[in-house]
């Protein structure tokens, strides 16, 4: 399993992610000092790259994470935020733009956490390692959604790779006009599909957001996942 360093203002707030970590096989080593030694950029560099991931946990703030990311992107290690402030898709791509590579939640599943940090490269002995790909596609149905999600999945994957608006999107998921509250919503269930789906095992940026225009399904993921012609004519009628 990997080393895994984890940056925090207060050790004692990550006890329990840290139990769950410790489950999982991983090593933990969990630091509040190496905040400031990065911040001031005194940081001992060829202690943090034995580390194969490092995770900013959310007592540490938002300006504080930008600066930090600026300093450890060059290590080349995947770099995670714990944090559960709900985020749009656009503050999620200015993250991953800044260096960020996922968001976990503070309480995560033990299988998400799992499939998170194992989907991800994994550095060892200066070697990028990917881990194998599956030959067969994974059935909608086979994997965990709640109904809301397969649904939201079901119409994406009906586009074939085309763009549905969010205005279409609200409509057709709770038959209702797109607004503030029906748009806050449809942002938190496309995050809430795309980690699960991540978190099972399937690659690459999932659901693609086209600003100004909608939401769309990637590519790769008709090659990862298979849904029954009987889902498509059904999500077709609704």
């Amino acid at each position: 399993m990997s080393q895994i360093l984890l940056f925090t203002k207060n050790p004692l707030n990550e006890q329990a992610f840290e139990e769950r970590l410790r489950q999982l096989g991983h090593e933990v080593f969990t630091t509040k000092e190496l905040v400031e030694l990065c911040l001031l950029d005194n940081a001992k560099h060829d202690f943090i790259q034995i580390f194969h991931q490092i995770i900013l946990s959310e007592t540490i703030a938002n300006v504080e994470v930008k600066e930090l990311v600026k300093k450890l992107r060059g290590y080349t290690i995947p770099i995670f935020r714990k944090s559960d402030e709900p985020l749009e898709e656009t503050q999620l791509e200015e993250w991953k733009a800044l260096g960020v590579t996922e968001w976990i939640e503070s309480r995560p599943s033990i299988e998400v956490l799992r499939e998170k940090l194992s989907c991800d490269k994994l550095r060892t002995e200066n070697k990028i390692v990917f881990l194998p790909k599956s030959e067969e596609r994974i059935n909608l149905t086979s994997l965990s959604l709640s109904s809301g999600e397969l649904k939201l999945f079901r119409i994406l994957h009906e586009q074939k790779n085309k763009t549905v608006s969010r205005e279409e999107l609200c409509l057709r998921m709770w038959n209702r006009q797109k607004s503030n509250s029906s748009m806050s919503q449809l942002s938190v269930m496309v995050k809430h599909l795309k980690d699960k789906l991540a978190g099972q095992g399937i690659e690459g940026p999932i659901i693609e957001t086209c600003w100004g225009r909608g939401y769309r399904l990637d590519g790769k993921v008709y090659e990862q996942v298979g849904v029954d012609e009987v889902d498509e004519v059904l999500v077709g009628q609704q």
